[in-house]
């Protein structure tokens, strides 16, 4: 009797211990997390941190050739005594039209201080891209034309050279305007609209 009643409170010890454990267990995952002197910036700048990665520019960047897609606002050709001086179309005026804009007259004001000392007849031709119908072209080149003629006559005033104007349309175009993969360049169609001024001497 003495045995068996030595059994039985063992086996009630054992199981309080089993159960005293479980229950330390269960309180201690209830139990929030102590985060004691954990500052709430430091979290969140060590999840920026771990957000941010590493990125090599040479993955991302192409090389460009600027000379493909920056065209000179003005160009000069000598060819024996004759100066011919190529001024950009973008530059003197805006998209399809034929009145010069704001930017114009300084480019203008340079050319017509050469145009002072000129004895013979100033040329000034208008071209435009391929873009559109021939005959608009034309028409429109020329009106351009005549737009830089006005504007060097009112600058040079009396006594200053003859000036002739005319249009060519894209009829003598200076660069390819269809690449060799047969498509369209826009560099070379902003090369071929243009305003070429040309004067005897320089």
């Amino acid at each position: 009797m003495r045995a068996g009643a030595t059994a039985r409170a063992t086996l009630a010890a054992a199981s309080a211990l089993v159960l005293s454990v479980a229950l330390a267990g269960t309180a201690s995952a209830d139990a929030p997390p102590d985060f004691g002197d954990l500052n709430p910036n430091d979290i969140a700048r060590s999840t920026l941190e771990d957000s941010v990665s590493d990125i090599s520019p040479s993955g991302y960047v192409t090389d460009i050739d600027p000379s493909r897609y920056v065209e000179e606002l003005e160009q000069e050709e000598v060819e024996g005594s004759t100066t011919t001086v190529t001024i950009s179309a973008d530059v003197l005026f805006e998209f399809d039209e034929a009145t010069l804009n704001k930017g114009a007259e300084k480019q203008l004001t340079s050319v017509a201080q050469r145009l002072r000392n000129v004895t013979g007849t100033v040329g000034v031709v208008g071209h435009s891209d391929g873009i559109g119908d021939d005959a608009y072209n034309e028409k429109l080149s020329e009106d351009r034309a005549e737009a830089v003629k006005k504007a060097l006559e009112d600058e040079l005033g009396s006594g200053g050279p003859d000036i002739e104007a005319s249009g060519r349309g894209s009829a003598e175009p200076v660069a390819e305007e269809t690449g060799s993969d047969g498509e369209d360049d826009p560099a070379a169609r902003a090369q071929n609209r243009r305003v070429e001024i040309s004067f005897e001497g320089s």
